[in-house]
């Protein structure tokens, strides 16, 4: 069972119990300033966690096409959406060396160590990567080249979800001014 107590800053949805393979729904509508938000304490013999569950400027655009917000409570924690909305979240990163020299780089993340890599003048590289669940994905790297060496976000989802290109790719380009 999953224990769920779900409120937005207007409405308290009391608390339910739900059975394994149950679901619990509502509906709402979201106010004109699109910043609706709902979240939700989780509680299962496993732990506690609190959620946010619809944030407009976040699953306006995630939720399935009819409007509906899917996620699903497990064993490991908690999941949303579907297949294809996992799709979306997917991003690139693309680092160029603009410079007439190598650029060695290290870029890691709190789960991910790319490892070390050296960029040829005119070359790129790049790696792929699913936002998590909470929005806090960060990816930073550091650079040396013959002018000196620094430390930079090169992604930051509070910064970059929306930013990037089209084709969710963030590039970047390394020159000898920066």
């Amino acid at each position: 069972n999953v224990t769920i107590h779900c409120k937005s800053k207007d409405d308290d949805l009391g608390i339910h119990v739900i059975s394994s393979a149950q679901f619990y729904e509502w509906r709402f509508t979201v106010n004109f300033w699109q910043t609706t938000l709902y979240f939700c304490g989780f509680t299962t013999e496993k732990g506690r966690g609190v959620y946010a569950i619809y944030k407009a400027s976040r699953d306006g655009v995630r939720c399935h096409p009819n409007n509906t917000c899917v996620w699903d409570v497990k064993d490991d924690g908690l999941h949303g959406y579907s297949d294809v909305q996992a799709q979306l979240e997917r991003k690139r990163v693309q680092i160029t060396n603009k410079q007439a020299s190598d650029v060695t780089i290290h870029c890691k993340s709190k789960d991910d160590d790319l490892g070390i890599h050296v960029i040829s003048p005119g070359k790129s590289y790049g790696w792929g990567f699913k936002i998590n669940f909470w929005d806090t994905t960060l990816f930073f790297c550091g650079f040396t080249t013959k002018k000196g060496r620094g430390v930079y976000d090169i992604f930051k989802a509070s910064r970059d979800l929306y930013r990037c290109n089209p084709n969710d790719t963030c590039f970047w380009d390394v020159k000898d001014d920066g």
